[in-house]
């Protein structure tokens, strides 16, 4: 009995956020009241996505930093043997660096366009800011 309304509850729920998640015209507060489950799953769904994301796109920027740098230590940076070297040692490091920090830019980022964009373009996509 309690599981047969705990699930009317919810999809209750979910059909009432539905309806009024594109009305986005006037601030009234039942329509904000109602909108705030859609937001916070669409911020959920926004994090989960913007986690791999900004890892993958932070550790790229990263991989790119670390070869420039080690190639520009090792020589120059328009070498092929210092490139190659950079890229040997230097761009698996930056790679990690760079999908460390890319796990908090996309956490950060997916929240924040999740929530006040749910479910939208930007909040599925990752943008430089």
């Amino acid at each position: 009995m309690l599981n047969k309304l705990a699930s009317s509850f919810i999809l209750a729920s979910a059909l009432i956020g539905t309806l009024v998640a594109p009305s986005y015209a006037d601030d009234d507060t039942f329509k904000s009241i109602c909108l705030f489950p859609v937001r916070v799953v669409g911020a959920g769904v926004g994090t989960v996505l913007g986690v791999p994301l900004g890892a993958v796109k932070d550790g790229v920027k990263g991989y790119g930093k670390g070869e420039n740098w080690v190639a520009g230590k090792v020589g120059s940076e328009d070498g092929n043997a210092s490139k190659f070297v950079g890229c040997l040692t230097g761009g698996p490091f930056g790679f990690v660096g760079g999908a460390a920090y890319g796990v908090f830019d996309g956490t950060v980022h997916g929240f924040k366009t999740g929530y006040s964009k749910p479910f939208s373009k930007d909040s599925f996509t990752f943008k430089d800011e």
